[in-house]
């Protein structure tokens, strides 16, 4: 990701004031993508097709996961912004996230939430399940949230009250 600091010309909406964009460039969401096919393609090499099925069907249950843990975790934490968050399929935005602006203190806090949900659902199935779906459901976790986990990463000093908005090409982060 790129980051770039914004100018006294940059637009304002409402109070807010654009502090940072940050252009997420194509190369790394066609890296991102490809790597969705490495983990799938070495079970495959090594538990042939159970471990490709398996990676599958962990695929659809982390993404289940990861759409209740948002949803729950909104419920309880800020009922009022549960109607901006939607499913999204834009890369490198793939799951739950906010489809309009969301406070970064609340997207930090709901990816905090999933980050330990989803390696505890893993965890779960350690005793009873085949071990491509362990190692599976770990991966997928992983991929699904690293795009995420990057952003707080770049955002790690900013403030928490401000605004972020997030669109397939570049991420804005708004502060009053």
């Amino acid at each position: 990701m790129n980051t770039s600091s914004a100018s006294k010309n940059d637009p304002t909406f409402y109070h807010y004031k654009l502090i940072r964009r940050i252009s997420l460039r194509p190369e790394r969401k066609y890296s991102y993508m490809a790597t969705a096919l490495l983990v799938p393609a070495a079970l495959f090499g090594i538990y042939s097709w159970t471990g490709l099925v398996l990676s599958v069907i962990a695929a659809i249950l982390m993404v289940v996961v990861h759409s209740l843990v948002m949803r729950i975790t909104l419920r309880r934490v800020d009922k009022f912004s549960e109607n901006k968050w939607s499913f999204r399929r834009d890369w490198p935005w793939i799951g739950p996230l906010p489809i309009q602006d969301t406070q970064l203190a609340l997207f930090r806090r709901l990816h905090f939430h999933l980050l330990l949900v989803g390696c505890c659902v893993t965890g779960l199935f350690y005793p009873w399940a085949h071990a491509s779906l362990v190692i599976a459901l770990f991966y997928w976790h992983l991929w699904l949230i690293t795009p995420r986990l990057r952003l707080l990463l770049t955002l790690r000093r900013e403030k928490g009250a401000g605004i972020i908005r997030l669109a397939a090409d570049e991420v804005s982060y708004y502060h009053q």
